[in-house]
């Protein structure tokens, strides 16, 4: 008995595996998602933000010093890689309406005091504006700014040293006699493709698949009889079978969508990445499992095919600002280091970063891959409870 059991239940979870795939190739809507955003996704991202830097962006200078040591400062910030002085007015109006008409994305102003202040051994001082609306353009102006700032007032001080007496090497040493040389760790070439790109990788895996599998609840709520997430077939009472089969489906499509993301498109657009086919396996495992039956938790929300879009687009955002990638974890609110613990993007994107871009083995990113076990247990536990009270209601309605 117990062997036909088993063999009937077999049987019954192939059908289910089977039919959710039909299922899923026959919807358009599901298609677009799980292969379409799930693949044209990280190739948009990694083309958009290819050159990783901003280079040359085109600024404004009002040189009120019209001094040497004004017009040296302004060819050094247009020396700079990252600005390009496009044009030098006269007053700050003049500049405000380039900026205003978008013909330059920042400004900069040497006061008319700046050569005499510094000949009088004071402290001189430079104005920047910025565009802010893109963190991009605040960045480079800034940078270049402070960094011909720092040029200029050690080269400065050194002639003021040389001047009392000092020989060069001396003056350089007291100038500066501390040497640094700044290295960004594991993203040498500060670009924003190379921060932002292996994050939205893995939230791109968990909102498509969520998105996907939304849908398709939505979709059988729509067609069902009573409504009900389950239809009321013989094979659809074992509530195993369904969570199995149907978590089955999504794990054999999202398992080669996964690997594209993971491994072939950090190599396409030559990124930082340390892993192979055989260290993301440990990882995308878990997470995909985790992300799966977190969908299935969440699918008795979904009465039809809209409510997930609305889902995806009120979470997308948060959940990359709660990851702990864009904002150091340590200085988020422990509230909100809570809520973030609950969705598998979170230990996803921390042990992918460790991996991908540190170089981490698995055995480094222990804490994460307990994090997403233990997700996909608690979801799974969710996830059969949900399908088990679905499959009640259906009977229930059959014999009412």
């Amino acid at each position: 008995m117990k062997k036909g059991y088993l063999k009937n239940a077999l049987i019954d979870l192939v059908e289910i595996t089977s039919e959710e795939l039909k299922h899923i190739f026959r919807d358009s809507g599901i298609m677009v998602l799980f292969i379409g955003a799930g693949l044209a996704y990280p190739i948009l991202y990694g083309f958009v933000y290819r050159n990783e830097v901003l280079r040359n962006v085109p600024i404004a200078v009002v040189n009120e010093s019209q001094t040497p040591l004004g017009r040296e400062f302004v060819r050094k910030v247009n020396a700079t890689p990252e600005l390009q002085v496009a044009y030098k007015v006269n007053t700050l109006n003049e500049a405000k309406e380039l900026f205003a008409k978008g013909k330059v994305q920042g400004i900069v102003l040497v006061p008319p005091t700046f050569s005499e202040d510094i000949n009088k051994g004071k402290q001189a001082r430079v104005f920047a504006y910025s565009n802010v609306a893109t963190m991009l353009y605040y960045r480079a102006v800034f940078l270049a700014v402070n960094y011909v700032c720092l040029d200029m007032g050690k080269n400065i001080q050194v002639e003021n040293l040389e001047s009392k007496g000092l020989t060069a090497r001396q003056a350089e040493v007291s100038a500066a006699p501390l040497l640094y040389e700044d290295h960004a760790l594991y993203n040498p070439n500060s670009g924003f493709a190379s921060f932002l790109l292996p994050a939205a990788l893995i939230l791109i895996l968990q909102q498509t698949l969520v998105l996907g599998i939304g849908i398709a609840a939505g979709q059988a709520r729509e067609e069902n009889t009573y409504h009900q997430l389950i239809p009321y077939q013989r094979k659809y009472h074992g509530t195993m079978r369904i969570v199995f089969g149907k978590a089955f489906a999504y794990l054999v499509i999202y398992a080669f969508i996964g690997i594209y993301n993971l491994i072939l498109v950090p190599h396409m657009f030559n990124l930082p990445h340390f892993l192979t086919l055989g260290a993301v396996v440990p990882l995308l495992l878990p997470f995909l499992l985790a992300t799966i039956f977190f969908g299935m938790s969440i699918s008795i929300f979904f009465w039809d095919r809209e409510i997930p879009f609305l889902t995806y687009l009120v979470t997308s955002i948060p959940l990359l600002l709660l990851c702990g990638y864009s904002w150091p974890a340590s200085n988020i609110h422990p509230f909100w280091k809570t809520i973030s613990y609950f969705f598998p993007s979170t230990f996803g994107i921390q042990g992918f970063l460790k991996m991908n871009s540190m170089g981490a083995t698995i055995h480094q990113i222990g804490p994460e891959c307990i994090g997403l076990w233990l997700q996909a247990g608690v979801y799974f536990i969710f996830a059969f409870f949900v399908y088990r009270w679905q499959i009640l209601q259906s009977e229930k309605k059959i014999k009412d």
